[in-house]
């Protein structure tokens, strides 16, 4: 490729690009975001917010605002923090940041920015693309139209707008390509090892969608091959196992510890019915997952095209991820063997374009017979799609783009036999013009307005339902000397409202969390977070041991919904329409005792002894118990009369008759005569229905949620524990319908342990700096254990007065040591597991890789 043709090359990808993105980048005009209203503005704008200011501090592993406190480095790795692409991102922000071109990003920033990165990304795929498709059909201007065909698919814009690091999928699945075809053709593995080894760094999912696919096409290569001349299929597979295996050995740095982190998130297995085959949307008029191209369509009908090996090999392989596209089983398996999701269908996109490269060479020298009896073809193709849709009308914008798109295409592709090259070009502008108008009209009917993309927009952004100014300053007032202390609050339900206000919260919102910690809620303590759902955690069900034990010495409310506050809190600030309370039986950030209980002495305890025991002294795994019997709570239940209302119970079985019923617990006297201050109420809750919607469940001014069991995103747990102030009935609600109710129990709670514990003595002097805390002055006195509360993961290292010595897990869920008289200096280091040890792997399979090449070089 010449100079010339090159800068022609890149100036029509960003120009091409600008166009698919004419509605988005008109929007933004308008102050509304190519960012999804609910993960996007949930998730990728606070994580790239968040991994820029670690990354730019010199801080890449560990974050003490990502929930509790967490590995960003491994589990955000299904995110950002190992995305080649953010990396170029953050590199170039920086840098004009550094000039004053820009001013210090925020949220709002990476909002706004989002549709000129998706319009960079989109170039860089169109190049590549480009590149790849003239390798197999050595002419340009076909693989360029092939090349915007493959970088413009619906599933582009879907995947960026809702979850912008998918998009990065079109980067490297087209140099995976070239890799195995330079080993097929040519018997050189360095585009294999390098492209193998970016897609396992960048994001381990898509490198398992990747590798799969590799796999067909690698077989379907083998039935199909292209030239006459190609590598014996057993030498293929014995430098593909040294490529990939080096590649995997560079990558490793960041595919081990993404890996790892997914193997301890904790989520249910999918368990619902697979169907065999499933219709999901229109694939020819208004597909969500796969908009399939007339122009594709076209060809696919054409038999004379079926000559040329390349469109015959990507047409088949086409064909197959189409078929795939119906069957439920394919989402499930390249999803991870878990629920359906249709996100591989860039996979089909691929092959199209690779398709349309190949037979646009060979579409003019079709005899126009066969292209009318093919046109007429497509056309009934289109017609039975249209009719058989009941979603569809003739009049209908889509029905009419399409069916003219259609049209077209067969009369364009007519005028190549007889204009020759001016109707060769007639049908490149013409396609290209209907691939951009769908595209466009795709943005504005399934994303901005089906998909409520019109709610990220400058105005909520900036509104006090998001990063509110009045609820910032409010916080930055009260808590500016709170040191690590933590405060609950979630601003219109976002869990990740600590990244994008910028405080230390108590709750997190990722696909991948620390496993401990999730254990910790769903089984060990049973909290409930006011919404069921998987790859979440928020505040502690209003259980005051708990805010204690981790800092969480804070809990703003609106003022108009101030219920159920935590034991011990009071008001402490205020502004026009917040206000925050301030926990009177803080904690230190320090925990030492020498009175240890083990996890298996409590197996058989409720939750609330649980609390007691990490209160009066400290649950150590795998430790021997010192303690002289773990504590004891009574169950007031035998005691406690339980009457229905709106409904009728028995044999654990709750039928709620009216539009909202249930039970209510007449406390006796023992309890309501005691020094309680709160009731525990404990239960297994499921709702019979398998097809019922979620439901609110309400004790007494308690509000939680529980999904259906037919969602994909319920915990799959049903032992729940509620905590409510005391009073002498307490209400049990829920929607009509037939539940299991069982195991209630009731449990009283005067709070004696945690104000005797909040007396105690700060225990020596904390400095935390980024992956790094240090405690000095400890002046340790019994033999023990000391705690912070900082979530256990298994990166965490311990020093003590220079030793190195093994950190535990405490409190199920906290980082610990064991200490003994004399102990002065403690200090825990975070780094990914392993992580020195894969740096260094990378670093020799990168060498070893660049001498195999070498010598093969010098052998060929």
């Amino acid at each position: 490729m010449t100079k010339k043709q090159l800068i022609t090359l890149v100036t029509f990808s960003l120009v091409i690009s600008a166009l698919a993105h004419g509605f988005f980048l008109y929007q933004w005009s308008e102050g509304h975001y190519m960012v999804g209203p609910n993960d996007g503005l949930s998730q990728m704008v606070p994580f790239k917010q968040m991994l820029y200011e670690q990354f730019t501090g010199g801080d890449f592993f560990y974050s003490y605002q990502f929930g509790l406190g967490g590995d960003v480095y491994s589990q955000l790795a299904y995110y950002f923090s190992v995305n080649l692409f953010f990396y170029l991102t953050v590199a170039v922000v920086f840098l004009l940041e550094t000039f004053s071109v820009i001013g210090e990003p925020d949220v709002l920033f990476w909002a706004q920015s989002a549709v000129f990165l998706s319009v960079i990304r989109m170039s860089f795929v169109i190049i590549s693309t480009t590149f790849v498709f003239r390798y197999f059909t050595s002419k340009l201007v076909p693989s360029f139209v092939g090349a915007v065909f493959f970088a413009t698919a619906a599933k582009y814009f879907q995947h960026v707008t809702y979850w912008e690091f998918f998009g990065d999928a079109f980067l490297w699945l087209p140099l995976l390509i070239l890799g195995a075809e330079k080993v097929i053709r040519e018997n050189r593995p360095g585009w294999l090892i390098a492209a193998t080894a970016v897609s396992f760094f960048d994001n381990f999912y898509f490198a398992y969608i990747n590798g799969f696919f590799i796999v067909i096409y690698i077989l379907l290569r083998w039935l199909l091959p292209l030239r006459k001349k190609e590598m014996p299929k057993f030498s293929q597979i014995k430098v593909y196992i040294i490529a990939v295996l080096l590649g995997f050995c560079i990558g490793a740095a960041g595919f081990v510890p993404a890996v790892r982190s997914f193997l301890q998130n904790v989520r249910p297995p999918y368990t619902d019915e697979i169907p065999l085959i499933e219709s999901t949307t229109n694939i020819l008029y208004d597909s969500l997952y796969l908009m399939v191209p007339a122009l594709f369509v076209l060809m696919l009908v054409l038999r004379p095209l079926y000559k040329n090996k390349n469109f015959r090999f990507f047409a088949v392989l086409g064909l197959i991820i189409i078929v795939l596209h119906y069957i439920p089983y394919a989402a499930s398996f390249f999803n991870g063997l878990s629920a359906p999701q249709h996100r591989y269908e860039y996979l089909a996109a691929f092959a199209i374009g690779g398709a349309i490269a190949s037979g646009l060479p060979e579409l003019r020298h079709i005899k126009g017979k066969k292209l009318l009896t093919g046109g007429a073809f497509t056309v009934v193709l289109y017609v039975l799609f249209l009719l058989t849709d009941h979603g569809l009308a003739w009049s209908d914008e889509w029905a009419l783009l399409f069916l003219t798109w259609a049209g077209f295409t067969v009369l364009a592709a007519l005028a190549t036999t007889r204009y020759g090259k001016k109707g060769f070009f007639f049908l490149i502008i013409g396609t290209i013009t209907f691939q951009l108008l769908s595209m466009n009209m795709y943005q504005w009917d399934k994303l901005y307005t089906g998909g409520e993309v019109y709610k990220s927009s400058k105005d909520y952004i900036t509104s006090e339902d998001y990063r509110g100014k009045e609820q910032r300053e409010l916080i930055e007032r009260t808590m500016k000397d709170a040191g690590f202390s933590r405060i609950s609050w979630m601003a219109d339900g976002r869990y990740n409202t600590p990244l994008i206000q910028d405080f230390y919260g108590t709750s997190a919102y990722s696909s991948i969390l620390n496993g401990n910690l999730l254990n910790y809620y769903y089984h060990d303590l049973e909290i409930d977070m006011k919404k069921e759902s998987v790859s979440r955690y928020a505040g502690f069900g209003d259980r005051a041991n708990l805010h204690s034990l981790w800092q969480g010495d804070y809990f703003m409310y609106e003022k108009d919904s101030v219920k159920n506050v935590p034991y011990g809190f009071k008001p402490v600030s205020e502004s026009d329409n917040y206000i925050i309370y301030k926990n009177t039986n803080s904690l230190p950030f320090v925990q030492t005792s020498g009175t240890i209980y083990s996890e298996e002495d409590l197996e058989e305890s409720h939750p609330l002894a649980r609390e007691a025991a990490m209160i009066d002294g400290m649950v150590i795994e795998g430790a021997d118990s010192t303690a002289s019997s773990p504590p004891v709570r009574n169950n007031y239940i035998e005691s406690t009369e339980i009457t229905a209302s709106g409904a009728t119970y028995s044999n654990d079985t709750l039928h709620v008759k009216e539009k909202e019923g249930g039970i209510d617990l007449t406390l006796p006297d023992s309890v309501m005569n005691s020094d309680a201050e709160d009731v525990y109420v404990s239960f297994y809750l499921l709702n019979n229905d398998e097809e019922a919607p979620w439901f609110a469940l309400y004790v007494n001014d308690f509000r939680t949620s529980r999904k259906s069991e037919d969602s994909i995103y319920k915990t799959g747990v049903n032992d729940i524990t509620i905590r409510v102030p005391k009073e002498k009935e307490i209400s049990i609600r829920m929607r009509k319908g037939e539940y299991t109710l069982k195991d209630i129990g009731v449990y009283a709670e005067d709070y004696q342990k945690l104000e005797k514990a909040a007396e105690k003595e700060k225990v020596g002097n904390v400095e935390i700096d980024d992956n790094h805390i240090t405690i000095d002055s400890l002046d340790v006195d019994e033999k023990g254990y000391l705690s912070i509360p900082v979530p256990y993961e298994e990166g965490w290292a311990v020093k003590v007065d220079g030793e190195k010595r093994e950190t535990v897990q405490a409190n199920y869920a906290m980082t610990g040591t064991a200490v003994k008289p004399g102990d002065e200096m403690v200090e825990f280091t975070y780094r990914p597991p392993y992580f020195n040890l894969l740096i260094i792997l990378s670093i020799v399979s990168a060498a070893i890789s660049i001498g195999w090449l070498l010598i093969r070089r010098r052998k060929i």
